[in-house]
């Protein structure tokens, strides 16, 4: 039964003191994990994965308020885009950072929105369904301020902070971060190769396996967007970027890391995995033996080819947040049995892809792209940007890449 305009959060409710916390990383990146822990500690609510379609009106929205309706139709897509090698895909992802973020909200999007949300939620926020309606807002503020405090009356009394996880969506940090100036965020990063062996190997369903070279390209973006947010001033003092890898060395401390972030006093029941639930209020069904074992666990199962086709993509942005390539040897090149693999995976996959049809295209654009960093000057911005997505990020990786030379 749809609630109606009674029903919904009046202001003076004591969701009003709640502030939002918005997580994201990619999927089979770890972000499970991170919202279970943090939805353990007794001021924390969380969502896990329940508002992607809300983002994808949202960025269609602001294309829109910003003069860029015409990309809606040439190249974009239900997807969420990794940008590369595009000059319409990159003004995508600059209207999304650049926009005004607070417009209007189309009314008549509401109820395909809220059957698109309806049934994101049934994968792992069943709980927030009954209570959709009370996301309906006039602005897009006002919409994620109702998301807030959707989540906060449906996960308990006590928060001080609610929110939810949902991968893909770092780019979004930047509007929701001028929208609502309480609001926090984090970032959850893992080792690509670890990302893209799960799946390619855990994921049952070979419809939901991407090509490796798009799942690639959506890793390395948002290593890129990890390192041009971290020093984005509006949200100074309000990102926490973690890594999956350290929380299975000295889970505490990362867990501690988290609270102090939130200003909260450590819970030790964060950490008992055992506890970890889902929505419906049943377990989890975790082992922590299984996620210490996954942190390495690539270099047992991952093909040789796999291994280093994800190096030649990621290899330079995983160099920004301590990942090493063990495989990929820039002096000598893709090897044939990565090139190989590479064409065969792109012409079997049944997945989703967002590099282009035509292998030659997507693997040229690489190799123009490493070209680029060894290049002694001489690039534009436009270039730039279609090839690293922020020049400070190019500049970067063109510091790092000379100062690995002997």
């Amino acid at each position: 039964m749809r609630e109606t305009e009674a029903d919904r959060p009046t202001p003076g409710d004591e969701m009003d003191n709640v502030r939002l916390l918005f997580t994201s990383g990619t999927a089979r990146g770890g972000t499970n994990f991170r919202t279970l822990i943090l939805n353990g500690h007794p001021h924390v609510g969380m969502s896990i994965d329940p508002f992607i379609p809300l983002f994808r009106v949202y960025r269609d929205s602001l294309l829109k308020a910003s003069g860029n309706a015409d990309l809606l139709t040439s190249t974009t897509s239900g997807a969420l885009d990794d940008y590369y090698f595009d000059s319409g895909k990159v003004r995508v992802m600059k209207a999304i950072q650049e926009a005004d973020p607070d417009i209007p909200f189309d009314q008549s999007l509401w109820e395909e929105l809220r059957t698109a949300l309806a049934s994101r939620m049934s994968l792992a926020s069943l709980d927030l369904i009954p209570h959709v309606d009370r996301l309906r807002g006039d602005t897009f503020k006002e919409i994620f301020q109702n998301v807030t405090r959707l989540v906060a009356s449906v996960r308990g009394s006590g928060l001080i902070w609610a929110g939810f996880n949902d991968n893909w969506c770092m780019e979004f940090f930047r509007p929701i971060a001028r929208l609502l100036p309480e609001a926090k965020f984090m970032l959850h990063l893992r080792d690509p190769r670890s990302v893209v062996n799960s799946s390619e190997f855990a994921e049952p369903d070979p419809r939901k396996r991407p090509t490796v070279l798009s799942f690639a390209r959506h890793l390395r973006k948002y290593l890129a967007f990890a390192d041009a947010l971290k020093a984005d001033p509006i949200l100074a003092g309000r990102l926490l970027v973690t890594r999956y890898e350290p929380f299975l060395d000295d889970l505490t401390d990362q867990t501690r890391q988290m609270t102090d972030f939130l200003s909260l006093d450590y819970a030790a029941d964060m950490t008992d995995v055992g506890a970890f639930r889902k929505a419906d209020g049943s377990a989890w069904g975790s082992d922590w033996r299984i996620y210490q074992r996954s942190g390495a666990v690539w270099r047992e199962e991952m093909p040789r080819e796999m291994a280093e086709l994800t190096e030649f993509i990621c290899g330079p942005e995983m160099g920004l947040h301590d990942y090493t390539t063990e495989i990929y040897d820039d002096a000598r090149g893709l090897s044939a049995e990565a090139f190989l693999y590479a064409r065969r995976n792109a012409r079997d996959c049944l997945g989703w892809r967002t590099d282009f049809l035509e292998i030659e295209k997507t693997i040229g654009c690489e190799l123009y792209r490493r070209r680029l960093l060894r290049s002694a000057g001489g690039v534009d911005g436009d270039e730039i940007e279609r090839c690293f997505l922020f020049s400070a990020v190019y500049e970067r990786l063109v510091a790092s890449s000379q100062t690995d030379e002997p």
